[in-house]
């Protein structure tokens, strides 16, 4: 059996400033250095574990003095006592540290990680002492680059050499600030003590679907550990509906151990089996495999996991970028989420706050941008019904060598590894805009052509063939990719209304930055001051993300699988205060751009197509229900006098998963006019089911001066004055 000890309280910190903890052997049983020589730190008392910029600055999000955190290495110092008694195996596991980690226990090395987002452990059983005290000591940091790709300074937010394997540094393109670099331990930190036969993890869950959906072939993987070689076991599986708690199967596979430590597998067919969709297409079920192990009649060990099935695949051509979800076309409405640049703040609450709204705003996908999220947001996707792109941290520039390689792609697989149980995640992207500034006119080649893009799709899709994957987002001209960004208007400036009849096959990246209204940023006096120039013009930025999003959104929805399949808006909230590209701000205060989304997203539309004229009317129904006389009513009105211009209603029919042409209006129709569209939809009951309105509808608004090119560096924050 198991038995966990969380290591929460306790904790004791020192930062070591000249970085000569391990000479000094620091790690020893030496509780302080207060003679004149070393200069180390003395151990002062931990309020949690969280990065530690949380804990100890006054402003985590911007400053200077922030760079002081990654400047050198920090020691963090806990006593345990451990009960004495027969347990055959110690191991200590830590959920999340960030990002380089050493431990020793009673002064003997046990083991180093990097990464931040996988949980790893060490076998610590031939050096801890039952009955006394133990001495944890770990050391972390998480230090700056300084290498940039061909000496280019003058574009280091691009072109810095990335050698951690993290999103969160280093993107300081008024995204995170250039002196934000996230350190320490988060998450929980534990003893897991067993006693002969144990379970190493939860049980793997695998399975196959028949052609029709309706059963399925279901594996429980379990690694055991603790056996006695020659006895015989039995291993049980047991599935219950997540929900009702129902038992729908199980099985047992009676065996003989044949060594200490072994892997065994127990199947079961299911038949009737409810799939996992996302909210708009139906439900989002779920299963619990429970496995445990029995010896002599009596339960020795066992874990559960929580499972579903769904089958999604990616349909690629030249022409198409589509997603197939349980065997049906799957229109993306997505937005990215990166609610806060350090990870260790963000709690069950705040994941659950953000996930309704996004799910009131209509989108049906988040976009995990550049990071992995903690594992309860993952599950609350699973239970909400929100499909997930799930990001690697190769973002921009790394390190082009095969060894920087080889630990990426090993640390991207243990999250893929870590992340494979959740039914939400229906895709991979290997790298985010690889080569996105390509100095030598070689980089993105060489990254999607030798290294690493070959091998990491290679060896996800052998670690994980029931997911899609796309290897360099940005990347639609590679079969393998074939998603698009664009920021027409936005950072790539010119007009947004130049999308106007381009195609693209799914895009991932769309959207404005603006700023938080000024009761809001009066919160951070700093940010709020260097933007007191334009406060008045606030609105007026709002108004503008409000015009992109909107015409965006509804450009995609009208080409609704011609050849378009989707699109994924940048992003839903502000991962810091001073970052303003979400549709509600940091502190959760909606923008205006959120009501391009209440009016643009939902999965039953009405639009219209324009530029300088009106081309026509169109109705896009993204559920699985047919739509049968629905009546469409619209009326056109001079803006300045309110005089009516036109005003009509016609039947149509709408097929589910379809797009339909309400009217094409005349050739050069509005042409030099000033006009307001309102336009509704009611089914055949008389209920509204979707309507649209657009003020001045030809008028283009401008971006505000100096977007996108000034920033504050000071404070990572847009400016929006030359």
């Amino acid at each position: 059996m198991e038995t966990v000890k969380n290591l929460e309280d306790g904790w004791y910190i020192l930062q070591d400033v000249h970085d000569t903890g391990e000479e000094l052997g620091l790690y020893t049983d030496r509780e302080a250095f207060t003679e004149m020589g070393p200069q180390i730190s003395e151990w002062e008392k931990l309020s949690g574990l969280k990065h530690l910029q949380l804990l100890f600055a006054g402003q985590p999000y911007f400053g200077r003095e922030l760079r002081y955190f990654n400047q050198a290495p920090w020691w963090y110092r806990h006593e345990f006592d451990l009960p004495k008694g027969d347990q055959q195996r110690i191991r200590l596991r830590f959920t999340n540290v960030d990002y380089y980690c050493k431990v020793w226990v009673n002064g003997q090395f046990a083991g180093e990680h990097e990464g931040y987002s996988a949980p790893f452990s060490f076998d610590i059983t031939d050096i801890v002492k039952p009955g006394e005290k133990n001495l944890l000591i770990v050391k972390v940091s998480s230090p700056w680059d300084d290498e940039v790709e061909k000496k280019r300074e003058d574009s280091r937010t691009i072109l810095v050499k990335r050698r951690m394997v993290k999103g969160t540094y280093e993107h300081s393109d008024t995204f995170i600030q250039r002196d934000v670099n996230p350190v320490g331990i988060y998450g929980r930190v534990e003893l897991i003590m067993t006693e002969q036969e144990f379970m190493e993890h939860r049980p793997e869950i695998s399975y196959e679907l028949s052609e029709d959906m309706d059963s399925a072939l279901v594996k429980a993987k379990a690694a055991l550990a603790g056996l006695t070689p020659g006895a015989k076991y039995r291993m049980v599986l047991k599935i219950r509906d997540e929900r009702s708690g129902i038992c729908k199967s199980e099985a047992v596979l009676d065996f003989t151990a044949e060594a200490g430590e072994e892997e065994r597998t127990c199947s079961v067919n299911m038949e009737d089996i409810l799939l996992w969709n996302t909210w708009d297409h139906g439900q989002p079920w779920m299963y619990t495999a429970e496995v445990w192990i029995e010896r002599d009649g009596s339960r020795v060990c066992g874990k559960e996991s929580v499972f579903a099935f769904r089958k999604t695949v990616i349909v690629r051509t030249k022409e198409i970028t589509r997603f197939r979800l349980n065997g049906r076309d799957f229109f993306v409405r997505g937005t990215s989420y990166f609610p806060d640049c350090y990870i260790s703040a963000m709690t069950e609450e705040r994941y659950y706050r953000d996930l309704l709204n996004i799910r009131a705003a209509g989108f049906n996908l988040v976009r995990v941008h550049v990071h992995v999220e903690q594992d309860m947001f993952y599950d609350l996707c699973d239970k909400m019904g929100i499909a997930v792109i799930q990001d690697s941290e190769y973002n921009w520039t790394h390190p082009s060598t095969d060894e920087w390689a080889e630990k990426f792609i090993g640390i991207y697989k243990e999250n893929v590894r870590m992340l494979m149980r959740h039914p939400s995640i229906i895709c991979w992207i290997g790298m985010n805009e690889p080569g996105c500034v390509d100095p030598d006119g070689d980089t993105r080649r060489r990254f999607m052509e030798e290294n690493p893009g070959p091998r990491l799709y290679r060896e996800l899709q052998e670690m994980d063939p029931d997911r899609p994957i796309i290897k360099g987002s940005f990347c639609d001209e590679d079969i393998f990719s074939g998603d698009s960004h664009n920021y027409l208007g936005s950072l790539s400036g010119g007009e947004y209304r130049e999308i106007y009849g381009t195609t693209e096959k799914l895009n991932t990246e769309y959207g404005f930055d603006a700023p938080a209204c000024a009761e809001s940023l009066k919160k951070v006096p700093a940010v709020y001051r260097r933007l007191a120039g334009i406060e008045k013009e606030i609105p007026a930025i709002q108004d503008y993300q409000y015009k992109l999003l909107k015409y965006y959104t509804e450009h995609y929805r009208i080409q609704k699988y011609a050849p378009c399949s989707g699109y994924v808006q940048f992003m839903f909230i502000d991962l810091c205060p001073q970052s303003f590209y979400g549709l509600y701000d940091w502190w959760g205060i909606p923008k205006k751009g959120l009501q391009a989304m209440l009016e643009s997203n939902s999965p039953v539309g009405v639009f219209a197509k324009y530029r300088d004229v009106l081309d026509g009317l169109y109705a896009v129904n993204d559920t699985d229900k047919k739509y049968e006389d629905c009546e469409v009513f619209w009326v056109i009105t001079e803006t300045e006098s309110g005089n009516v211009v036109e005003h009509n209603n016609g039947k149509i029919h709408m097929e589910p998963d379809s797009v339909r042409e309400i009217i094409h209006f005349p050739e050069g129709y509005g042409e030099g006019q000033r006009w307001n569209l309102y336009v509704s939809m009611t089914d055949h009951e008389g209920n509204c089911i979707a309507q649209n309105s657009y003020r001045d509808i030809f008028a283009l608004s401008s971006r505000v001066k100096g977007h996108p090119e000034r920033m504050s560096h000071e404070t990572g924050m847009r400016i929006y004055w030359a």
